[in-house]
């Protein structure tokens, strides 16, 4: 059973919530820079700890707790894909491997260090464009000014002092980790989200860390992704026996919201494939409106027409394809 921890174990860039004995996860709370969802595996005789957030400052709270709930400092880190917002604070954990798939590693050096490049460069422009919408009458502004100010607070206060720590161990399909008090496993699933995702599956307990796989109560980001794999990854995850899903991004989840991503992909896809068919335009696409039943899911400002217009493109080049034969 689920349950919020003890406010003296939380801080201001995540609250902790206790999924099982020894499991736990740390959930972002709006305004922190941990950004992401993370957790927390008591092993029995190690700890696991999955995605270490955006910035070193939340990832040093991140360790803190690990270390008090059980009672070692973490001695694996696993990095469920390479987006910045889960793998900054790898650098906290000096005592811990490090690991991830062998393309998640590969990844640190490409897109990950062109990423921190980037927001060296660009990080201050861009809170400063945020600063501006959190104080604009557009309420749209302010609605993204409330997710995205935090987000580059943190990275404007943490790019002088990262260093990307890419995983020093890597697996191609399947690691297990057998603890004295329980089971985990690793299980790389492809590239749904990005080009190479992982989960985190504990067969006992019934729980699963999906990383980026699953948003809850969100619009998903789609663009680093294919939808198609995505739809294959979470119906393989929707076999295996749990009861538990813990999502990148939103709440804790249950199987219900692992079916309300894979509607919300196939609803998207269904809507783009309809203008495209008809030879409609990009404009045509992201004009359409926010579908039920996701009306009230968050991120709609910042996902929701991106989504549109990377699915107009795949799905344009696509029927190019096709139309060929």
């Amino acid at each position: 059973m689920t349950g919020e921890m003890s406010s003296s174990l939380s801080s201001r860039h995540f609250r902790l919530e206790r999924l099982t004995e020894g499991v736990y996860t740390a959930v972002h709370t709006d305004g922190g820079w941990m950004i992401c969802n993370a957790g927390i595996v008591d092993l029995g005789d190690r700890t696991l700890v999955f995605d270490t957030g955006l910035t070193p400052e939340a990832a040093s709270d991140l360790r803190d707790a690990a270390e008090v709930l059980t009672g070692r400092l973490p001695n694996y880190v696993v990095n469920s894909h390479c987006h910045n917002d889960h793998i900054r604070g790898n650098q906290v954990f000096v005592e811990a491997m490090t690991i991830s798939t062998e393309r998640t590693r590969e990844l640190f050096a490409t897109k990950g260090q062109a990423e921190l490049d980037a927001d060296r460069k660009d990080a201050r422009e861009h809170l400063a464009e945020m600063e501006a919408f959190a104080k604009s009458e557009n309420q749209e502004k302010r609605n993204v000014a409330a997710l995205f100010l935090p987000y580059w607070q943190g990275i404007l206060a943490s790019v002088p002092e990262i260093k990307l720590r890419p995983p020093e161990l890597t697996f191609k399909d399947w690691l297990t980790f057998h603890g004295t008090d329980r089971t985990a496993e690793l299980i790389a699933v492809g590239g749904g989200h990005t080009e190479s995702d992982c989960v985190l599956f504990l067969p006992q307990e019934g729980v699963i860390f999906c990383g980026d796989l699953l948003f809850v109560q969100g619009h998903p980001y789609l663009g680093d992704g294919d939808p198609e794999t995505l739809l294959s990854i979470l119906d393989r995850v929707n076999n295996l026996t749990a009861n538990v899903f813990v999502p990148g991004h939103g709440p804790v989840g249950e199987r219900a919201d692992l079916n309300k991503m894979q509607l919300y992909v196939r609803r998207l896809m269904q809507q783009v494939r309809e203008v495209v068919v008809r030879g409609g335009t990009v404009e045509e696409a992201v004009r359409q409106p926010v579908p039920q039943p996701f009306t009230d899911w968050r991120f709609a400002q910042l996902f929701y027409e991106g989504n549109l217009r990377f699915l107009y493109g795949l799905l344009t080049e696509l029927n190019k394809t096709c139309s060929t034969f």
